[in-house]
């Protein structure tokens, strides 16, 4: 008697192209003669590419000692150059607004409006500084002095404003005139020029990376990498990082002090998350490293905590990690509390628990609830997301996905097949979750819409993730006689 046996073959979890932990350093000047740029840089080849005494030198020893062991990520060396932007067209529109991609910039010069799609530009000027409605023009947006983050806003209320527009003699702005420019094929062209961080944003847009570390004199001079103040590099690496699945590293210079105030922010060191404002891509760490005869720092901070984040799992807090640096000092119970309120990492030691290696107090970043408020939990976001998109855009491109009671199924399935994946990687965690798409319960009219725009008008994804213990209360204690 002959049988037949099936043996059913489930495909292993197998990581996505987008690593967990790639860094790119922006260092200030040229590239080197010998480097490219980016130049990719090893533990091994480092020596070849980066200038003795230099301190992207410093910084990159200072990350890779954190590391521990042999990298399996990659690091990337990106030099700034000159504050020499380039001019470039580029106009992508949003619900409320329209966006310029690849900034910061250092200015927005031109702005055109094609209220038809016909190439028919014609020039708005720039709205009076007085902000009413009524009013015709353009405001750019901005996240600080003269650092434009490339939003665009029409006059008007700023969440209902719109392009001014004519058509049969009446007069159509905000909300109204959105519409008409969207059914008629309307565009907008924007012409600005890029600042260095929006240069190196068009340069870096291609490479796998997920942190940006802008690297400074940690002796505290206040000199950034554009020759402005420092906190502004901050600024400018967070317009590049937004929307783009990264996160910034960076380091308040060494001589920061609680209830001290950080000149040119009007802001003491440990509110500077209230100059920055609530984000959850940024990441700010202080430490009191030494200082050699040079003045410049025998480490830097926001490096070294690169290399422990890289060397840590993406679901694993930071929360007292040991981190190697060369210290003058660790911060007291006092201070700690004032960088704690402020969310931002500091190095201390808990000596009356009897232990004694420096440790991290927390992960932070500067958003403004739980659980983005930690690091590890924004790098799972950002791998989730990565890998949703990435599963979903290779579904399409096989083009056999019909508008269908099954073809939503598939998506659903597709979609369950990368949350087990990523759940077997500790990405998520297990329990219950969801995966729907509700056009599956939509009506007739609905379904109709969705043929004819050729589209899954909505997908629900929501998945378990649960946070690691960073502290722990004990509500009774003692003996019972």
């Amino acid at each position: 008697m002959a049988y037949i046996t099936v043996t059913w073959v489930t495909e292993a979890p197998t990581a996505r192209r987008a690593s967990w932990g790639n860094v790119v350093f922006l260092a200030s000047g040229s590239a080197p003669s010998q480097s490219s740029n980016p130049q990719l840089v090893t533990p091994s080849n480092y020596t070849e590419y980066v200038n003795v005494g230099t301190y992207e030198r410093t910084a990159y020893g200072s990350y890779v000692r954190n590391l521990g062991g042999t990298p399996t990520n990659l690091s990337y060396m990106y030099w700034m150059g000159d504050d020499a932007g380039i001019t470039g067209i580029a106009a992508k529109v949003t619900d409320i607004n329209y966006k310029v991609e690849l900034g910061p910039f250092t200015a927005i010069n031109n702005v055109y409006l094609d209220p038809t799609g016909g190439q028919n530009w014609q020039e708005i000027g720039e709205a009076p500084a007085a902000w009413a409605s009524g009013l015709t023009g353009y405001r750019a947006g901005t996240g600080s002095t003269s650092i434009y983050d490339g939003n665009i806003y029409f006059t008007g209320d700023v969440l209902a404003g719109g392009p001014s527009l004519e058509s049969g003699g009446t007069t159509y702005s905000g909300a109204t005139a959105r519409t008409i420019m969207n059914l008629s094929g309307g565009l907008v062209r924007v012409l600005a020029t890029q600042n260095g961080f929006g240069v190196a944003q068009s340069d870096l847009k291609d490479v796998d990376v997920q942190f940006i570390v802008p690297l400074y004199n940690t002796a505290g001079n206040g000199t950034g990498l554009l020759n402005t103040p420092a906190h502004n590099d901050l600024r400018n690496a967070l317009v590049m990082a937004g929307g783009n699945r990264r996160m910034v590293i960076w380091a308040l210079p060494r001589g920061s002090a609680p209830n001290t105030t950080y000149g040119g922010t009007a802001y003491d060191y440990n509110q500077f998350r209230n100059y920055i404002g609530q984000d959850q891509n940024a990441i700010v760490i202080y430490a009191d490293v030494l200082t050699g005869t040079t003045a410049t720092g025998l480490d830097d901070p926001a490096a070294a905590l690169a290399g422990r984040i890289c060397a840590t799992h993406p679901h694993t807090s930071q929360t007292t990690d040991v981190i190697s640096l060369g210290l003058t000092k660790v911060e007291d119970d006092n201070a700690k509390q004032a960088w704690d309120a402020g969310q931002i990492i500091c190095v201390f030691k808990q000596t009356k628990w009897g232990f004694d290696s420096t440790q991290l107090n927390y992960g932070f970043t500067f958003a403004g609830t739980s659980p983005s408020n930690r690091l590890n939990n924004v790098r799972c976001k950002y791998i989730v997301l990565y890998n949703v998109l990435q599963d979903l855009w290779s579904l399409m491109s096989t083009r056999t996905v019909r508008i269908t009671k099954a073809g939503c199924n598939t998506v659903i399935d597709v979609l369950n097949a990368t949350l087990d994946r990523l759940l077997s990687q500790g990405i998520i965690d297990d329990g219950e979750r969801t995966v729907d798409v509700p056009l599956l319960r939509g009506t007739d009219a609905e379904w109709s819409n969705a043929n004819l725009n050729r589209t899954i008008p909505a997908v629900i994804v929501r998945w378990p993730w649960k946070n690691t213990v960073e502290s722990i209360i004990i509500t009774e204690f003692g003996e019972i006689i």
